[in-house]
């Protein structure tokens, strides 16, 4: 409660030094190139929350105030081409932050569009599977546990001789996803997998969905069979839809997959048929505690095989804790067009820039 009213006075603070002139300012609007909302207030409303749930849960008031003051001031120049381009922003980098995660989100799929673009140079007859590991859900008091062990278990798993015997290159990223039914928390890892075409041509090479199912049991040494898929990336999308924009099929539909998971905010899940799951604020808090002791010092993102290298080769920026205002190699310098600051207004719940 201490920190919460700490909160509200330095909230009434900026308040009066943001709001001062805003009558005069126009709201932020964003959109991409296709015409797109980047919905800067909606990711800024949910990090708000979030802030709120660190608060409740008493984390460090310098904790909870980082995050809240995540992308306050927004600093872009406008190009008559591009439009909006961020240049400058501060950003709290919280692996459960909506801001945040926004900004991972397309940093991923940037660099994965550039590691598989170089990996097809190199293996242009490479295919693609899409891998999906499981275990038996958790409570949220030893999820971190079992977040660890199904790390080390996917560590094994990728040293057995089968596996490695065809595979190119992979990409895993780490879900948890939570049951109202159950209560209880369900992590799970999906893998982006490049192997050579060899990997379809004979017994010796090919692994089934049974012998993915038994290997991955015996690497998390499990009493039980999981629950494992693995299926093929579509072919019928063209090599060359690598150097144009995200296709919505084949190869890069899978890596856009792979890149929602670690980044999917909780509060707004849906079920299986498209309906909006409602949680109260207090199950809400209670999940944001276990998902922040569960995911601590956890990476959720990892790529491996000749990925690995292409990404040293690159260059390319860490993901998780990087930079997350330039999400290309295109950094935007203030010198190619007009400069235009955006400011978060905490009374009226929107950004108002200042030309």
């Amino acid at each position: 409660m201490i920190i919460a009213d700490k909160m509200a006075k330095s909230q009434v603070s900026r308040n009066n030094y943001i709001a001062k002139n805003n009558e005069e300012y126009e709201i932020l609007h964003d959109v991409t190139k296709t015409g797109k909302d980047r919905n800067w207030k909606e990711r800024k409303m949910g990090n708000l929350r979030f802030s709120e749930r660190l608060a409740k849960l008493d984390y460090k008031e310098s904790i909870v105030e980082r995050v809240r003051t995540c992308g306050d001031v927004l600093r872009f120049v406008k190009d008559p081409a591009e439009g909006l381009k961020l240049y400058q922003a501060f950003f709290c980098k919280n692996r459960l932050c909506p801001m945040c995660n926004w900004r991972r989100s397309m940093k991923y799929s940037w660099q994965a569009k550039q590691i598989i673009d170089k990996a097809l140079e190199q293996y242009p007859t490479g295919r693609f599977l899409f891998l999906t590991l499981t275990i038996r859900n958790v409570s949220g008091s030893v999820l971190s546990e079992a977040i660890k062990e199904m790390n080390k278990s996917f560590d094994r798993l990728f040293r057995r001789k089968k596996v490695k015997k065809n595979m190119i290159g992979f990409i895993r990223a780490l879900e948890v996803t939570y049951s109202d039914k159950n209560g209880n928390y369900h992590p799970h890892i999906h893998v982006l997998l490049m192997v050579k075409s060899t990997y379809f041509k004979g017994s010796e090479n090919y692994i089934s969905q049974a012998d993915w199912t038994e290997m991955w049991e015996q690497s998390a040494n499990l009493d039980y069979t999981p629950v494992v898929n693995i299926k093929a990336v579509k072919e019928k999308v063209a090599r060359d839809d690598l150097k144009n924009d995200f296709s919505d099929d084949g190869i890069l539909k899978a890596v856009l997959e792979t890149a929602k998971y670690p980044v999917k905010p909780f509060e707004v899940e849906y079920d299986k048929n498209g309906k909006k799951i409602k949680r109260s604020e207090e199950k809400l808090t209670e999940i944001t505690g276990d998902l922040m002791d569960g995911l601590y010092k956890k990476r959720q993102l990892g790529f491996g095989g000749i990925f690995k290298d292409i990404r040293k080769e690159l260059q390319l920026d860490d993901i998780e804790n990087g930079d997350l205002v330039n999400t290309s190699d295109e950094k935007t310098e203030t010198s190619t067009g007009e400069v235009i600051v955006a400011y978060w207004n905490y009374t009226k719940g929107n950004y108002f820039i200042k030309q």
